[in-house]
C-alpha cells in the first residue's frame, strides 16, 4: 500500500514538471521530510528523458551560522553529492546553500546591536537568519520568472494545528499561494504520508544521489536520546519526531537535541550547551546585563549594554578556540565593531580590536589612524557644540545604515542620539547649579 502512495506522488510530480512551465524551488533543511521531499523529485527529473529535463529546479538551503554543528557538516556533504549528481546527469537542478548577510547575522544582531537572545516573545532570529535570504533569494529569480512552485516537506501528521492550517488552505489544482510572496505556489508533496512511511522510504532505499540515510536516522536517534518509539520493520525502529535547529537557541527551554547529541559522544555539544546556558543569563533584564531603557528611550528592558556585548564577545572568541569551530567571520567583528561607535553608551570602536587582538593576536587596526580621526571628530564637536561621542554615534549611525543600503529608521535613530545629548546636557546643568 505504501509503495502505491510513494508511486502517486512521483506521478503527480512528473505531470507538474511536463505540464507546467513554472520553475521549481525545493526547500531543504536537512530533516527527514525535506530529504524525502528532493529525494522524491530528483527521481521524478531522473525519470524524464534528457531531452525533457527544461525546468529549471533551485534546492534551498539556509545556513544560518549557529546550526548544530554535525547537523550543518551532514547537509553540506548531501548538498554536495545532490549537486555533483546534478552536473553527472545534466539534471537542470541547482543547489543554493543561503546565508544571512554579515550585518544581519545572529552575533552581530546579539554582539554587535544589542540584540536580547531570543525568547517566544521576541523571536527575531527565524525572520532575519532563515526567512529573509530565502524571500531576498526568491524575489532575484521573479525578477526573471513570472512565478515560480515550491516545494515543502510539511506534513498533516506532524501536528493537529499543522493539520488544520494545511486542511484550511485554498488550493488550485493542488496548490495553494505562499502567504508572503504572491508570485510563488506553494506544494506539499509528502501532505499525507505519516512519520513511519517517511522513514520507511528513506531508509529502504537508497538516496539517487549516492549513499543512504542511516547516517540522518542516527542522528535523530542520537537527538532522542537513544529514544525510538516508532517501529518501521524488525531491523531497523524508527526516531519518531526529533527537531533540530540552532545550537545558540534561547527560545525552548532545553535543548533536547544537542544534549541528545552530547549524550550519543559528540563532545562538542558540552561547551556549546554550556554557552547557551550563557545566553540565558544574559537575555533575563534582572542579570544586570541590560539596559535599562529602550533605544528609543523608553523605561523597559533595552538592548545588552556595551559592557555585556564585551563580554559576550571575549567568551565566544574563547569558545571559538576551544571547540575548533569557525563561530564568528572576519566581517561580523567588523561590523560589531561599527555598531558599538553607535551605542547608547558607546565604545570608541576600539573595543573589539582590543579583545580580537587579546584572543587571537589578530591587529584589526591601524591605531594611528584611529586615534587621528578621534582628534578629528573632537576638534568638529567642539566647532559644532555638541559632545564628541554624539558626534561619533550619529556618525556611527549614518555608517551602519550605508553598509546595510536601507535607509527607513536612520531619522528616528538618530533624533533618539540626539535626545539623549540633550538629556545629558540637563543632568550636567543640574548638577552645576
Amino acid at each position: 500500500m505504501a509503495a502505491t502512495k510513494y508511486q502517486a506522488i512521483k506521478d503527480s510530480l512528473r505531470r507538474l514538471y511536463l505540464d507546467d512551465p513554472r520553475p521549481w524551488l525545493v526547500g531543504f533543511s536537512g530533516g527527514k521530510d525535506s530529504t524525502l521531499v528532493a529525494s522524491l523529485i530528483v527521481e521524478t527529473v531522473v525519470g524524464i528523458p534528457e531531452a525533457g529535463r527544461k525546468k529549471p529546479v533551485s534546492i534551498l538551503c539556509t545556513d544560518t551560522r549557529v546550526e548544530i554543528p554535525a547537523i550543518a557538516e551532514t547537509i553540506e556533504a548531501t548538498l554536495s553529492r545532490i549537486r555533483r549528481f546534478s552536473q553527472q546527469n545534466n539534471l537542470n537542478i541547482e543547489v543554493n546553500l543561503l546565508r544571512p548577510p554579515p550585518e544581519q547575522s545572529f552575533w552581530v544582531n546579539i554582539i554587535g546591536r544589542g540584540y536580547p537572545p531570543p525568547n517566544r516573545v521576541f523571536r527575531w532570529c527565524t525572520q532575519r537568519l532563515k526567512i529573509d535570504p530565502v524571500t531576498m533569494f526568491v524575489q532575484q529569480r521573479l525578477g526573471h520568472w513570472s512565478e515560480a512552485i515550491l516545494h515543502l516537506g510539511a506534513r498533516r501528521a506532524e501536528s493537529s494545528t499543522r493539520a488544520q492550517t494545511m486542511a484550511g488552505r485554498e488550493k488550485r489544482n493542488g496548490l495553494n499561494r505562499h502567504p508572503d510572496l504572491p508570485r510563488v505556489w506553494v506544494s506539499n508533496p509528502i501532505e499525507f504520508l505519516t512519520t513511519e512511511e517517511v522513514w520507511a522510504y528513506l531508509l529502504q532505499r537508497p538516496n539517487p544521489w549516492g549513499g543512504n540515510n542511516r547516517a540522518l536516522y542516527k542522528l535523530y536517534a542520537s537527538a532522542s536520546n537513544g529514544e525510538c518509539p516508532i517501529q518501521i520493520d524488525t531491523s531497523t525502529p524508527s526516531c519518531g519526531n526529533s527537531r533540530f535547529g540552532c545550537w545558540t537557541c534561547t527560545v525552548v527551554e532545553r535543548d533536547k537535541a544537542s544534549e541528545g547529541l552530547l549524550a550519543s559522544g559528540d563532545e562538542r555539544m558540552e561547551q556549546l550547551i554550556e554557552f547557551r546556558e550563557t545566553l540565558l543569563h544574559y537575555q533575563d533584564p534582572a542579570n544586570g546585563k541590560r539596559d535599562p531603557k529602550t533605544k528609543q528611550g523608553a523605561d523597559r528592558p533595552g538592548p545588552l549594554t556595551i559592557e555585556a556585548r564585551r563580554e559576550l564577545l571575549t567568551k565566544l572568541l574563547q569558545l571559538q578556540e576551544q571547540v575548533g569551530l569557525p563561530l564568528i567571520t572576519d566581517d561580523e567583528l567588523f561590523f560589531i565593531q561599527q555598531l558599538w561607535k553607535s551605542a547608547r553608551r558607546p565604545d570608541d570602536g576600539g573595543g573589539v580590536a582590543r579583545i580580537v587582538t587579546r584572543q587571537k593576536g589578530i591587529l584589526m587596526s591601524d591605531w594611528k589612524e584611529t586615534n587621528r580621526l578621534r582628534e578629528l571628530q573632537e576638534e568638529v564637536a567642539a566647532e559644532k557644540g555638541i559632545r564628541a561621542e554624539t558626534l561619533r554615534r550619529l556618525l556611527a549611525k549614518v555608517d551602519e545604515y550605508s553598509e546595510s543600503h536601507r535607509a527607513f529608521g536612520l531619522p528616528d535613530e538618530l533624533l533618539a542620539i540626539l535626545k539623549d545629548d540633550l538629556e545629558h546636557e540637563q543632568a550636567e546643568g543640574k548638577k552645576n547649579v
